[in-house]
């Protein structure tokens, strides 16, 4: 998450020299690629920048690592720029927890930008300026911290890159003593107005997963609704809730909660399931619908294209069967039809020379008769050939 108007920067992970990074955007396959001039977002190896962001660069983003052996591995990440509101100095998503009672603060994120420079640190969106906080480069330190000093502790810096400079600002928690510490409930999934593919007749698990402040919170709830009643409270055999917390790395207290429905019936269809959590400070919730899973039909299209390949597939086969029985009578029904117009003249005096066996008997006068008479009729002044038939063009001797 990122304020609109600043500079952000991310970071693809397992990440060394050796390998190839791309980026895109994971819902339009459109490759980020490296600065142009003018550009405002683009890829520099390992790292994604927004300089600086805008409201419309929040959606997800996909870096694909290329191994030296050749294979790939993908990371997504979500990004959600936030706009200036008029009384809010940071948003809540913006917030990076911070379990340390000893008194030093870090800036979040300012190693990711080189040569960034600290310009004003705040406490409750209101400027530090008491002797007792000791500015360092990167971090502040509290003198013997006390439970006034428990808040929200941003820090703004800038950064300079090809001669712009562009501001980036990080808040994060500091807590003195060894307590809980709430904060505004996040709900991390479901997303609200999620649609979820079901089957009739099956089993389904809804996870409900909200971060609820730091250390083990006194009010921490979790739970779903079904059509606004508490699935404790219904009537329904179908449905019940598992819960489970845990913490996070900076001790930031976790709540789970699985609805289990046993069968999934029509009537799910047009019910809403919320996710309803809650703590000291606040209460939001989410809500998810259910849809049948879309069923796999051959649409008229590939009806089309089916009977068209079959019928294609018939007349080939066909058409050779013909050529094959009849192609005698195919080739003489070609010539009869598309008579040659011209002769090449390719200087050739004869085309073929035709010499046959003379003798008296009525066998060769038949043989003389398809010599003179069919042959040259046909290859002659239908086909357009030149023969020389001996005995006719060329005589004994000759």
């Amino acid at each position: 998450d990122a304020m609109e108007g600043e500079a952000l920067v991310i970071k693809c992970p397992r990440w060394s020299s050796s390998v190839k990074v791309t980026w895109y955007h994971t819902d339009t396959y459109k490759i980020i690629p490296a600065e142009e001039e003018g550009s405002r977002i683009f890829s520099l190896k390992h790292l994604l920048w927004f300089l600086p962001t805008s409201r419309e660069d929040s959606g997800n983003y996909t870096c694909v690592t290329l191994f030296s052996n050749n294979r790939t591995k993908s990371f997504n990440t979500s990004v959600q720029v936030h706009p200036h509101k008029q009384g809010v100095c940071f948003p809540s998503q913006i917030r990076y927890p911070n379990d340390t009672g000893r008194g030093k603060i870090v800036c979040p994120t300012i190693d990711n930008y080189k040569n960034a420079t600290i310009i004003q640190w705040y406490k409750n969106c209101k400027p530090l300026q008491e002797e007792r906080y000791y500015k360092k480069e990167k971090y502040i330190f509290i003198n013997n911290p006390i439970k006034e000093d428990n808040g929200y502790y941003t820090c703004q810096f800038i950064y300079t890159h090809k001669g712009n400079v562009f501001n980036v600002s990080a808040t994060r928690i500091f807590i003195s003593e060894a307590k809980h510490f709430p904060l505004p409930p996040q709900i991390l999934f479901p997303k609200d107005k999620d649609v979820i593919e079901v089957e009739l007749g099956a089993a389904l698990s809804l996870k409900c997963q909200a971060r609820l402040g730091i250390k083990v919170q006194p009010i921490a709830v979790v739970t779903w609704d079904v059509d606004n009643i508490p699935v404790k409270n219904s009537e329904f055999s179908r449905f019940h809730e598992k819960t489970r917390f845990f913490q996070g790395h900076e001790q930031e207290y976790y709540r789970e909660t699985t609805l289990h429905i046993t069968e999934i019936k029509k009537e799910d269809l047009q019910a809403n399931f919320t996710c309803v959590v809650m703590n000291e400070m606040h209460n939001t919730r989410a809500t998810v619908t259910l849809q049948l899973k879309a069923q796999h039909e051959v649409g008229l299209p590939n009806i089309l294209l089916i009977t068209g390949s079959l019928v294609l597939l018939v007349a080939i086969a066909v058409s050779v069967i013909l050529y094959q029985s009849f192609r005698a009578d195919i080739v003489l029904l070609y010539r009869e039809i598309f008579q040659p117009r011209s002769v090449k003249d390719d200087g050739k005096i004869y085309d073929a020379y035709v010499i046959y066996p003379r003798s008296q008997t009525n066998e060769a006068n038949f043989v003389e008769y398809f010599v003179y008479q069919i042959m040259p009729d046909i290859l002659e002044n239908k086909c357009g050939y030149k023969l020389c038939i001996y005995g006719r063009d060329i005589y004994p001797g000759e």
